[in-house]
């Protein structure tokens, strides 16, 4: 069992659950900020990553999700690459999508990154922790 420790990031006003991961692919790696949310079922990335990794989506499983706003869905390619935290690499799947901000970071959910983990998030201290289920 592996434990890490993160602090909340300040965005504006607000504290959110952000840290970087490393993100890898076809022997590319890159380090990608993302949002760890409780409420997403999937990892959702930005389109531009899987171009970095020369991932064809053309080639790619087409998946279609909701978001908070009543009708609003998202279109998006269902690929595979491996995520890092820190030391830790596992494989996992990843939904690559042109609708979420290319400024902004991706988001990790359910299924491809909490059920990696036992996580806990701390709100009044600021602390995000990671401990693996192995």
């Amino acid at each position: 069992m592996i434990k890490f420790r993160y602090k909340y990031v300040k965005i504006g006003m607000y504290y959110r659950p952000i840290m970087s991961v490393a993100v890898s692919h076809n022997n590319v790696s890159s380090n990608y900020m993302v949002l760890l949310d409780s409420g997403a079922d999937f990892n959702i990335f930005h389109s531009d990553l899987a171009r970095i990794f020369k991932i064809d989506l053309s080639k790619l499983k087409t998946i279609t999700f909701g978001g908070i706003n009543k009708g609003s869905k998202g279109v998006g390619y269902l690929s595979a690459i491996t995520i890092g935290v820190e030391n830790y690499l596992f494989d996992t799947s990843v939904i690559f999508c042109d609708s979420i901000s290319p400024n902004g970071y991706g988001i990790v959910g359910q299924n491809g990154f909490f059920n990696k983990f036992k996580i806990r998030f701390d709100y009044k201290g600021k602390d995000i922790y990671l401990k693996t289920n192995t």
